[in-house]
């Protein structure tokens, strides 16, 4: 699960700003 994370956290640092959301709700989460 945590290398889910990360990916999350990796995709977030992109420019698209819709997969900012996946990291934001995996912090909510913790």
């Amino acid at each position: 699960m945590s290398v889910s994370v990360f990916d999350l956290f990796k995709i977030g640092i992109g420019p698209s700003s819709s997969h900012t959301v996946g990291p934001m709700i995996a912090a909510r989460q913790f």
